[in-house]
């Protein structure tokens, strides 16, 4: 008996072969009509559908060790899963192996060391419950649901990035297993081209198992935000530019967003983490707050966990979403015509357009310190399309794209690889910029013949199968 498995030749792998594997296994190997695979099919983004002929949940690093060696072994196509939250879904592949890493749940805190261990199915919301017991944190992303491993791999910005920098700055080793099946344990000491590679070159070179970081003592935070009726984006926007030109890194980041209310009505919106003593926030941020007549003003003393958690109800799992992003140097008079323009006639209450100022630590760290390069102070600009009902994806999708179309010449040529959607192939070098060559050189030596493609790909240079 043979299944058919997709690969790189539309070979079939025989029935036998498939029945070792999963002998090798600690974990379940689950296959389309077995119990529980379309739970493990499920991702966030439900306007990516893909149908993996095997998904290994690994235990460990001998699952994931096994899981490369059959897929290599084979000429599998493979993806590697982790939290699941990948926008375009690249923790799952059409006919492939899917290697699931979201039973790898375990998070070690050393206090006294000020660093964590976390295995990579942890999410943020559950890396933060144990960090937090000790009044510690790393940076991390802003959805509570959204997997430690896909975030801090590509990059990794979060609410800490002013105080700390990014999720992949305060990465400081990790455990990995490379196309050969090899296991590696890497850090700054360690194959430090890896080590490298892996601070934002997502999961390009390997499995990675767990990830180890440098941990911070975060308390009471002063969160939440102040929203305003739509005609006021203008003079929201304008007033933020000026307003975040002398910002401390206390404030550890800040945005413009539109969203919708809880009675569907859209309003702008400034959301700030501030880190620092609550009263001198309370006194930095007040100018905010007496900004025009404020619709909404939650701006409050809460935990860390609470503000990591915040905007949850706002991307929850099972919507489709479709993103473009971009950087952009200043809030300048064309930008903000054109963001305003386009929030006129956003066709879903659920779509959220927003531009994030980055400051602080993160544009302190050097270009190619690590391999994630865009450390200019400015925002990052997002349009999240975002809808409930299948029938209306080419709609929102359209409006995404124009949006897309007119703001683009003013933005700075960058993107975040994590803000990334399906069909961006032509952007990957731009997302590296003057690192991609040096990562296609990590590539090269941990994956020469391209196993791992189901990501926002740098191709080996030395090998056919591009």
């Amino acid at each position: 008996m043979e299944t058919r498995v997709a690969n790189l030749d539309g070979r079939t792998i025989v029935e036998t072969a498939i029945q070792d594997f999963k002998t090798a296994l600690r974990g379940p190997l689950l296959r389309p009509g077995t119990p529980e695979y379309e739970d493990a099919r499920r991702i966030w983004n439900a306007n990516i559908e893909k149908h993996p002929a095997l998904i290994a949940k690994c235990t460990g690093i001998a699952d994931i060790v096994h899981a490369v060696n059959f897929a290599r072994d084979n000429d599998l196509l493979v993806s590697i899963k982790g939290g699941g939250h990948s926008i375009p879904g690249l923790g799952l592949c059409d006919g492939g192996l899917t290697i699931d890493l979201s039973n790898l749940k375990g998070v070690r805190v050393d206090p006294t060391g000020k660093t964590a261990r976390a295995g990579t199915g942890v999410t943020w919301g559950e890396y933060d419950h144990e960090t937090q017991f000790y009044g510690l944190a790393s940076t991390g992303g802003e959805i509570s649901t959204t997997g430690i491993s896909g975030l801090t791999l590509g990059g990794g910005n979060g609410w800490l990035n002013g105080m700390f920098g990014t999720s992949c700055d305060n990465l400081i080793g990790a455990d990995v297993v490379t196309a050969d099946g090899t296991f590696h344990s890497v850090n700054q000491d360690q194959e430090e081209d890896l080590f490298w590679g892996l601070r934002g070159g997502g999961g390009n070179f390997g499995v990675v198992s767990s990830l180890k970081y440098k941990i911070h003592p975060v308390g009471k935070v002063l969160g939440g935000f102040v929203g305003w009726h739509l005609h006021m984006t203008k003079e929201v926007m304008e007033f933020l530019e000026g307003f975040v030109q002398d910002l401390p890194d206390e404030v550890g980041k800040i945005g413009v967003e539109v969203i919708a209310s809880r009675e569907g009505v859209p309003m702008v919106i400034i959301r700030p983490g501030y880190f620092g003593p609550i009263d001198e926030g309370q006194k930095l941020l007040a100018p905010i707050q007496k900004l025009g007549q404020p619709r909404y003003d939650n701006l409050r003393p809460m935990s860390y966990e609470a503000l990591q958690s915040s905007r949850d109800p706002y991307w929850p799992w099972g919507r489709h979403n479709y993103f473009k992003s971009g950087f952009v140097k200043a809030l300048t008079d064309d930008v903000i015509e054109t963001f305003v323009a386009h929030t006129r006639n956003v066709p879903s209450q659920h779509s959220q357009i927003a531009v994030e100022y980055y400051h602080g630590a993160y544009s302190r760290v050097k270009p190619d310190e690590t391999a994630y390069p865009h450390r200019l102070t400015g925002w990052n600009l997002a349009i999240g399309g975002s809808w409930l009902d299948a029938s209306e994806s080419e709609k929102n999708i359209s409006w995404v794209r124009a949006f897309w179309d007119d703001i683009e010449p003013f933005t700075s040529g960058g993107v975040y690889v994590n803000f990334m959607s399906a069909g961006e192939d032509d952007r990957v070098k731009v997302a590296y910029g003057r690192n991609y060559d040096r990562l296609v050189s990590v590539k090269n030596r941990y994956d020469p013949t391209n196993l791992f493609k189901v990501n926002e790909n740098i191709k080996p240079s030395d090998s056919p199968k591009k």
